[in-house]
């Protein structure tokens, strides 16, 4: 049977179970994009980078 949680309480429950007790934020993802693209990141190559707050998946 289908969960029926609200958008808000599943938003509620991602970020009780992050190690930062909240989600990550859409600026904070794309403050890591926009270091990847300046020159000082050039040594990064073929990397994963995980913007998850500290969660280990």
């Amino acid at each position: 049977a289908k969960s029926k949680r609200s958008a808000e309480e599943a938003r509620a429950s991602l970020a009780a179970s992050n190690p930062m007790g909240r989600l990550v934020m859409p600026d904070e993802v794309a403050a890591a994009v926009g270091f990847l693209c300046l020159p000082s990141s050039g040594a990064i190559t073929g990397a994963t980078l995980p913007i998850a707050g500290g969660e280990i998946s």
